[in-house]
């Protein structure tokens, strides 16, 4: 785990927050600190501190064995991913605290380092079923939910692509990732992008089965991407195989593609498949209405299953 790893440390860590969504508000950190402050006011504490310069990015608290949990064990409070008044509030809290019970180490780290710690964690709580201790879904077999044929499509739609001098670069995100077919020809591709999906069990199965890189794979609602990322947080912004988008849905779909070009910067790539051309021209509308200029591309084959139509272009300057 990289947690781990990154801190040098043997026992379990468990964050306070139960989901990475809850990362956003951090109410239960903000109200744990609270009584870890009452209690490090009566005796010496172990802390450990992970901070990019002067910003504490998570504090862990030492919890040692007991009758009620019988291992060592690390808590993880951290106020790095939430809003700009959440974290405010986080580091308010924890700078009197470890004035008062200096930390016995500390571990610099950017923070995109530990946000993909983040990431990761939730991702390994997620496919252990400790966040859904009732799943009665099984492991299936690679061979039965993956196909060889669906990740050589959207690899040919990049050499469309690159003949045309168009390729991602920087901050990615992949929207609606599904088990991650597509988000396999990225990596093949040597792209590594942030990989989102609403639908816990398809993630889960994309990361039993090691398509899905843990530390950058969040389980969210396309929907909701402003209300997690700042506006400009990528460099391309991808979606393969979105819908179906009918006219009954389009509201749907017209929000999620204003969604993704509120996180994307200027000059980002937008690219987005679909399996036909009324899917794609439903997107197009909403893309370019949003600001962003491009076109729709006959993708057509004999088969006529996947990625038949897509829309690629760049956000333009506001």
């Amino acid at each position: 785990m990289l947690l781990k790893e990154l801190l040098g440390i043997s026992e379990d860590i468990y964050f306070v927050e139960e989901s990475y969504l809850a990362q956003r508000t951090i109410e239960r950190t903000l109200d744990y600190l609270n009584g870890v402050r009452r209690f490090a006011e009566t005796g010496k504490v172990r802390l450990l501190r992970v901070h990019e310069g002067e910003h504490t990015l998570g504090l862990l608290l030492f919890n040692s064995a007991d009758e009620e949990v019988p291992v060592d064990f690390w808590s993880v409070f951290t106020g790095a991913l939430a809003k700009a008044r959440s974290k405010k509030d986080f580091e308010i809290l924890v700078d009197p605290l470890l004035n008062f019970n200096p930390p016995e180490r500390e571990v610099e780290v950017s923070s995109e380092i530990w946000r993909d710690a983040v990431n990761e964690y939730y991702s390994l709580m997620l496919v252990n079923r400790n966040l859904c201790l009732d799943c009665a879904v099984k492991p299936e077999s690679y061979g039965s939910v993956f196909s060889e044929n669906r990740v050589r499509r959207v690899e040919e739609i990049f050499d469309i692509l690159q003949k045309e001098g168009i390729f991602p670069e920087g901050r990615l995100l992949e929207v609606c990732c599904g088990n991650g077919m597509s988000t396999l020809a990225l990596h093949r591709l040597g792209l590594n992008p942030l990989a989102v999906e609403i639908n816990k069990c398809t993630v889960c199965q994309g990361l039993e089965q090691g398509v899905l890189n843990p530390r950058r794979t969040v389980v969210m609602d396309a929907t909701a991407l402003s209300r997690y990322f700042e506006p400009g947080s990528f460099d391309g912004v991808m979606g393969f195989m979105l819908g179906l988008v009918y006219e009954f849905n389009k509201d749907l779909w017209v929000n999620i593609m204003r969604e993704m070009v509120s996180v994307a910067s200027e000059g980002a790539l937008m690219l987005f498949t679909v399996s036909s051309r009324p899917e794609a021209e439903i997107l197009a509308g909403a893309l370019l209405r949003a600001g962003v200029k491009g076109e729709i591309v006959d993708n057509t084959d004999s088969e006529g299953t996947y990625d038949q139509w897509f829309f690629v272009g760049r956000k333009q300057k506001a």
